[in-house]
């Protein structure tokens, strides 16, 4: 007898193959069969007459590590038809933290949650474990962030660091890798990532090659020195020997829109001369980030969380006018405006979420500065926002490119509660239900086969995910049935907490997590280990 039979389905096996129509028998867990008519008895069967199986959906950019160890029943994820999330990126992650400048990181880390235990140095196996005994609800393919590292050895200061600093930061990595990371990322634009030069980066990725690590970069800018950026990663990955891969990818500001096929040309050359490089984007022309990346990286070196009275400064707001004026760093107030920056979240200060940074200025009579002072005094750094960066023909192109795959850049989720305050990026609770209804099943950008590739078989084969990603006899049992009549993204801007349709059953670790549409907290996710 097996456990699960999905009868009568149109399967899309994930490799870009033509989609057919098969029964998948699974056991203990595996597929244990894939042929027409199957009529073994079965614990459960499921008719997925008229949708879509699929392999279960692996999200290549997000933050899901984030709150992963006190929302392990989070259902926003698994209700898009995500199993796997990619996540410890942007240079920030939640294991492994050292004991240097600990005091500090415990003051400055952003998305910090009222009521968690106080954050202790631990190593990555530590929070393997953790994970793995409580169970999550997707499974977690996590990397060490080069911010953790970086204030391990040397706290937020920007400077090169010593040869005994490396030391620190290398072996790190060199255990996290041990016990299963996948490798090193980077967030360029934040604080003290941003301060590692790419010697540094260099140093540390070759530390991690031999274990098969990927360097996974939000590069140093996304706006006029985009080209340069993308030319770092590749170096990084030739130099180092390690794969390398860009994190949500956009071209920003308007006066850099249209520039995409120059960012894929760097891409692909880089490819054909055997360096390793692909990338990730989620489907969406506005981005969401915190509130204090507006600051320029002098002032962010200092702390926004020791200011105290700050719109009363006036050496600081000086000093932020002028540094809002320049153009040398990935400035976003510069390339996007205030017109087209919101806060999203403000610890539930209704004044200002979602309200652009015209709309807070101009209802407290002050200026945009000013503004973005009061915001991040008034919530300790904790504010984040939603800007307005990409355009669509720039999204549309990459999105059809064969290295690109789909990510969310958001974070562990539920529809109540204190993941869900605010007005967070709808990408948390949609990215994929939008990205097949809007751009595959309307605009038809690509065959929905293609499209299913980019969101399993890829990425698995990229990471190195194990036996996920297609479906295959003896594959793990990771699996979404999905609806094409139906899929859709519900939410929006202004209310983003709302569940898509069209995701009626999501499997993992053989078993029913989504079962017709209703959350079902399994918990069967767990640490995945890179395989080498």
């Amino acid at each position: 007898m097996i456990d699960v039979l999905i009868k009568n389905g149109t399967v899309i096996d994930g490799t870009g193959a033509e989609a057919e129509k098969a029964d998948i028998a699974i056991k203990d867990g595996r597929i244990v069969r894939i042929a027409a008519n199957i009529t073994d008895d079965s614990l459960r069967v499921i008719d997925a007459g008229g949708q879509y199986v699929s392999p279960g959906f692996v999200d290549s950019h997000c933050h899901t590590d984030t709150y992963a160890a006190f929302v392990p029943d989070a259902e926003a994820k698994l209700m898009q038809g995500v199993t796997t999330d990619v996540c410890g990126l942007c240079g920030e992650c939640q294991a492994p933290v050292g004991a240097g400048h600990l005091k500090e990181y415990r003051e400055r880390m952003p998305y910090q949650i009222k009521g968690a235990p106080e954050l202790m140095p631990r190593t990555f196996q530590d929070y393997m474990d953790q994970i793995n005994r409580q169970g999550n609800t997707t499974n977690m393919a996590a990397f060490v962030g080069n911010s953790a590292l970086r204030i391990a050895a040397a706290g937020y200061e920007d400077r090169r660091l010593t040869a005994k600093e490396m030391d620190v930061m290398k072996g790190m990595l060199k255990e996290s890798m041990e016990a299963g990371a996948f490798g090193l990322s980077t967030g360029l634009t934040y604080v003290p990532s941003c301060f590692a030069d790419t010697e540094e980066l260099i140093e540390l990725s070759r530390a991690m090659a031999p274990y098969g690590g990927i360097y996974n970069s939000h590069m140093r800018n996304e706006s006029d020195q985009i080209l340069d950026s993308i030319r770092e990663v590749i170096e990084i990955a030739e130099k180092s020997g390690c794969r390398g891969h860009v994190s949500h990818l956009k071209v920003t500001g308007k006066k850099n829109h249209g520039r995409a096929e120059e960012c894929l040309e760097l891409i692909h050359r880089a490819n054909e001369r055997g360096v390793p490089v692909t990338f990730d984007v989620y489907p969406y022309t506005a981005g969401s980030c915190s509130f204090k990346t507006l600051l320029p990286p002098a002032m962010l070196e200092k702390g926004v969380e020791n200011f105290s009275d700050i719109t009363s400064r006036k050496e600081l707001l000086k000093e932020l006018k002028e540094g809002l004026r320049r153009s040398d760093w990935d400035n976003m107030y510069l390339n996007y405006g205030a017109d087209a920056i919101r806060v999203s979240a403000a610890c539930g200060l209704e004044e200002y979420e979602g309200h652009t940074l015209s709309e807070i200025a101009e209802k407290k009579g002050i200026s945009h500065e000013e503004a973005i002072l009061l915001v991040l005094q008034e919530t300790r750094g904790q504010a984040s926002m939603i800007y307005e960066a990409a355009c669509e023909t720039d999204l549309k192109i990459f999105m059809k490119d064969p290295l690109c795959m789909l990510g969310t850049d958001a974070f562990a989720r539920k529809y109540t509660g204190f993941t869900a305050e605010g007005k967070p990026h709808p990408r948390n609770y949609g990215a994929f239900p939008r990205y097949l209804e809007h751009y595959i099943l309307m605009e038809k950008l690509l065959p929905v086969e293609e499209a299913v590739r980019k969101m399993t078989a890829l990425p698995a084969e990229v990471f190195g995910l194990g036996n996920r990603g297609i479906l295959r006899e003896g594959a793990a049992a990771e699996i979404t049935v999905w609806d094409p009549a139906a899929i859709r993204e519900t939410g929006s801007y202004m209310e983003p907490w709302k569940q898509p349709q069209g995701i009626s059953c999501v499997l993992v670790g053989g078993e029913l997590a989504v079962d017709d549409g209703v959350f079902c907290d399994i918990r069967r996710g767990r640490m995945l280990k890179k395989e080498q």
